[in-house]
């Protein structure tokens, strides 16, 4: 009877370990790349003295990429936009089209767009050839406003 307890209690030992291991997923796992483009005017060429901010964050997804854009304190936004360039780049080719608001902004304060960038909507270069910037520095975020067209804050696109 010992013996038949003693099995029983060790199949019911190994079924709630094994349930809880499995419960767990692996913390160690990776999770999708992450990119990051902090938005100031400093960064701008040549730089602005405006106090609007901003952060545009990447998810590489493998067969997408989905972006968010955060702004603080900005005024007349009439578009934003991912663009080829160095940090030393004035001003580089628009690859692919972010935020773009109708009408009067007004000042913006949170999240003021999302978005998936796909190879089928980004007409402009494969999502490949986007990473390939991303990871080496050659991609930019700029923010344009009615006061500052050529742009008003700007952030290299890096990796998180």
């Amino acid at each position: 009877m010992r013996r038949k307890v003693g099995i029983a209690a060790g199949i019911i030992g190994t079924v709630v370990i094994a349930a809880i291991a499995a419960s767990c997923g692996s913390s160690t796992a990776p999770g999708p790349k992450q990119y990051v483009a902090t938005l100031s005017p400093a960064n701008q060429l040549p730089p602005k003295t405006t106090t609007g901010t901003g952060v545009a964050t990447f998810v590489d997804n493998g067969n997408v990429i989905d972006w968010t854009m955060e702004l603080t304190g900005m005024t007349g936004v009439f578009a934003s936009h991912i663009h080829l360039g160095s940090a030393t780049t004035v001003s580089g080719p628009v690859i692919f089209n972010l935020f773009l608001p109708t009408g009067n902004s007004g000042t913006l304060n949170g999240v003021v767009g999302r978005g998936t960038i796909t190879n089928s909507n980004n007409v402009n270069i494969s999502l490949d050839s986007l990473r390939v910037l991303f990871k080496n520095g050659n991609a930019y975020v700029n923010v344009h406003t009615a006061a500052n067209t050529g742009g008003e804050i700007r952030g290299q696109v890096a990796l998180k």
